[in-house]
């Protein structure tokens, strides 16, 4: 399994560079010394201190209290108190916050201890495998009654975005989500939800998967029409890879196989898109959507294309500037491996707003 010494992680977490990341506007009060509103109750005055030079934080009113890895792991939902929940967030903060944690390869059961705490004093409840999977709803693996097992999978760090070894809690019910119509049976399938806290703290994430149903990353879109100026509207994790991974093609696979199994004649075109909301629109129409998180595609995304399967493609880019100069480089690399058309859009439209004209004519599973 992944290895990592505790220690040398505490030692190369930064706890500014943690607050930061938390969203924590804070700035030291001339000791070393900072106050938060305390993150594991409902606080409305600031009643956690954190000494940046220790590393260690301890809250005055719900009594949380421990180093700068246990906060990393309060934080993701982890249980500090229990060694294996660490272990995960010890993993997740390595790859957070690209530091090196001592990783190397060792028999099961070498991994260093947790020290034993005080376990009521301001500890979220522990995370049952039912709730991370009501929580993160993980899409299927190629086989459609094959649940994502992410939490079991451990980082490599030789692998482009490698699979997660946590699952965000998410609100499955928020406003901004009905907002746009988006229907509670394609919440559930997706995994949809608001994260309160977290690096996605704010915005309502969609879970990725890579091609065989891993969960590797999420994506957060702020809750809200209002553009805020320090904040960007959506928000990959850093160090993640989108030009090697396309949103949506393991529900498409999986799909598709279970048609094949079934003895079904299915489609070989798929549609391309930029974003999620467009894939959402078209999905539950049964039209094989993918995206491309924005607008431009990879030779690497055509590639998987191709390995799914796919001999056709029709690429539908918003219909503003940055689409149609998209289009104008995606096509001539879908063209090198695959059948490619595109769909141009008037002025403003995206796919996920475009007439029902233009989607009843998009391709279906089965032909």
């Amino acid at each position: 399994m992944t290895w990592v010494n505790f220690q040398t992680v505490r030692e190369n977490l930064d706890v500014s560079e943690v607050l930061s990341h938390y969203g924590f506007d804070v700035k030291p009060n001339g000791q070393d010394q900072v106050k938060i509103c305390c993150p594991f109750h409902d606080d409305h005055k600031p009643s956690c201190g954190l000494n940046l030079t220790k590393g260690v934080f301890n809250c005055f009113s719900c009594q949380a209290k421990g180093n700068i890895l246990d906060f990393v792991a309060r934080m993701e939902g982890f249980d500090p108190d229990q060694p294996r929940e660490l272990r995960k967030a010890a993993v997740l903060a390595c790859e957070v916050f690209k530091i090196d944690g001592g990783s190397k390869e060792t028999p099961a059961g070498d991994q260093p201890k947790a020290k034993p705490r005080d376990k009521q004093a301001g500890k979220r409840p522990k995370r049952t495998e039912q709730a991370s999977k009501d929580g993160a709803g993980s899409a299927p693996r190629s086989k459609a009654e094959a649940p994502c097992q992410s939490a079991n999978l451990e980082v490599d760090a030789d692998v482009v975005n490698p699979a997660l070894t946590f699952e965000l809690k998410l609100e499955p019910e928020h406003p901004f989500l009905s907002g746009r119509k988006i229907t509670k049976e394609l919440v559930q399938e997706f995994g949809l939800g608001f994260a309160k806290r977290g690096s996605m703290a704010g915005r309502v994430c969609f879970p990725i998967h890579n091609e065989d149903g891993d969960l590797i990353a999420y994506a957060g879109r702020l809750a809200s029409e209002d553009q805020k100026e320090d904040k960007p509207r959506y928000l990959l994790p850093k160090g993640f890879e989108k030009s090697c991974v396309v949103y949506n093609l393991n529900r498409v696979i999986a799909k598709r196989e279970q048609l094949i199994e079934t003895g079904e004649d299915v489609d070989d075109a798929v549609v391309i898109v930029e974003g999620y909301w467009s894939v959402l629109r078209l999905h539950a129409v049964s039209v094989p959507v993918v995206a491309s998180f924005g607008a431009s595609l990879s030779p690497q995304q055509v590639s998987l294309l191709v390995q799914a399967g796919f001999r056709k493609a029709i690429l539908i880019f918003d219909g503003d500037e940055g689409g149609r100069k998209g289009s104008e480089q995606a096509l001539p690399v879908l063209a090198t491996r695959l059948f490619a058309k595109t769909v141009s859009l008037e002025d403003g439209v995206k796919p996920d707003e475009m007439s029902d004209k233009i989607v009843a004519e998009l391709p279906r599973y089965v032909r």
